[in-house]
């Protein structure tokens, strides 16, 4: 196979607009349920049963808008259309999911939550999926692609680590001049709304616009007849036709949900855990700027040498152990007093070499389902990069949807105080919370690397499928 090398603008211009995907999964992982429950007042399992119930939806619209976006012909190409329409809902709905009305009953404040949260995560299939389904057109290399989704994971990291830091050096000015900790401020997040939607439909444009001169470049689809029925039966066989796809989405489901746990526990660790100021808080968000030069360094260096399957394994351990050793820690009273700086430390260096650890896996994931994109098209006849790169961003959203919703379950069988505060928060509530979370989390992290030891994907096996569709030459 001839050199296939792509020019690092081509990289660029496909990976940062992954900067509005980044920021919309920060939000959704980090924050929603802390605010939602903190600051705006709702119940812990009702602002967890809303963010779940969004999956429903998430279900049916993730694979459809890829069937579409496959097998849409225009003059901009199968995914350009579909780019350019969801910039504009994604930056206002983003905008208005920060603004709930004032004085809602629980009810009320649930329902809003869960109706602008299906479309804001619509809105954002739309661009996600077709953008991401460009990947696997632009390279065909089983290296190269591990390089290209190291660039999008590092704008998607940066742009919702970019925020996350503006957001803290705010929350820190704020704090340091009024008389409230602003995290706790509902003025604080309708900041962060207004924002995060400019930067959000910015970044969509920015990619829309550097791809477009590759629209005659990429393939185009023969007309198809999409009609219910033939639309159901691509879909299915389009999904179910591969194993290796089958374990790959399973899979990635699990650890979503498991890393989803302690994501959206995260702002409550940090708070009344560990009782960090903002200043504290920020200053693990600016260290965590340099985890995706890890990714785009080592991520194509481990699929070379060790192979995609065990890079993925590997590395998910390492983030397992890493993300959740400070709870176990608290867990056993192992952990230094919160008032002296080895908390800080202990926390931050986890938490560092965890977030690396999974940016490398989830890149390397990402490649892999690239690669079953020839094999399916080997067995149907299609290429239908669209409806199997859904698994992409159905699994990343079960980690702030179902992971959401066992974190408000634990928060709930912990009995968590309403209107909690730091340092006043009784301990055995506190450990009950990281025995839950610990427990569950390590369930689903040894299930799924069971899971991932089941792929038999490899570089040889890749290079075939290219053999056999004659793209070895291209």
């Amino acid at each position: 196979m001839k050199d296939t090398k792509l020019p690092v603008s081509t990289k660029l211009y496909y990976g940062f607009g992954s900067m509005a995907f980044g920021i919309k999964d920060n939000a959704f992982a980090y924050f929603l349920l802390f605010v939602y429950v903190q600051v705006f007042g709702l119940s812990p399992d009702l602002a967890g049963l809303a963010i779940l119930l969004m999956l429903v939806f998430d279900a049916i619209s993730d694979p459809l808008v890829g069937y579409f976006s496959d097998n849409t012909k225009t003059k901009w190409g199968r995914r350009h259309p579909y780019i350019y329409l969801s910039a504009l809902p994604v930056c206002i709905s983003f905008f208005v999911l920060w603004i709930p009305p004032l004085d809602l009953t629980q009810f009320q404040l649930f329902s809003y939550l869960l109706l602008v949260g299906i479309f804001i995560r619509t809105a954002i299939t739309f661009y996600e999926i077709p953008s991401m389904a460009l990947g696997p057109e632009l390279s065909k290399d089983y290296i190269e692609r591990s390089s290209l989704l190291a660039y999008r994971y590092w704008f998607g990291w940066w742009g919702g680590l970019a925020v996350w830091c503006s957001l803290w050096i705010f929350v820190v000015y704020s704090s340091y001049t009024g008389t409230t900790d602003a995290r706790y401020l509902p003025s604080t997040w309708q900041s962060y709304g207004l924002a995060c939607g400019v930067v959000m439909f910015t970044a969509i444009m920015v990619t829309a616009l550097g791809t477009h001169r590759h629209i005659n470049d990429l393939f185009t689809p023969e007309p198809n007849k999409l009609s219910l029925r033939n639309t159901l039966s691509q879909l299915w066989e389009t999904l179910t036709v591969s194993r290796d796809y089958l374990v790959l989405f399973l899979a990635g489901i699990i650890t979503a949900v498991a890393s989803g746990i302690s994501t959206n526990l995260t702002l409550f660790y940090y708070s009344f855990f560990w009782e960090f100021t903002p200043l504290n808080i920020l200053t693990i968000g600016l260290a965590l700027f340099l985890t995706p030069f890890v990714g785009i360094l080592i991520s194509p260096y481990l699929a070379g040498k060790y192979g995609k399957r065990n890079t993925i394994i590997f590395m998910f351990l390492i983030a397992f152990v890493a993300e959740n050793i400070a709870i176990f820690m608290k867990i056993f009273d192992l952990m230094p007093s919160n008032d002296t700086p080895y908390v800080l430390f202990i926390v931050l260096a986890s938490h560092w070499i965890g977030v690396a650890a999974q940016i490398i896996s989830y890149t390397t994931l990402g490649s892999m389902v690239f690669d079953t994109v020839e094999e399916v098209e080997k067995i149907t006849g299609r290429r239908m990069e669209g409806t199997l790169l859904a698994a992409r961003s159905f699994a990343a959203k079960c980690m702030s949807g179902a992971g959401a919703f066992l974190a408000g379950i634990v928060l709930s069988l912990s009995s968590w105080p309403s209107g909690a505060v730091a340092g006043e928060v009784d301990n055995s509530t506190i450990i009950s919370v990281g025995i839950y979370a610990l427990s569950i989390s390590t369930c689903l992290w040894l299930l799924a690397l069971f899971i991932f030891s089941k792929v038999k994907m490899t570089k040889a096996s890749h290079e075939g499928n290219l053999d056999n569709l004659n793209y070895s030459d291209t």
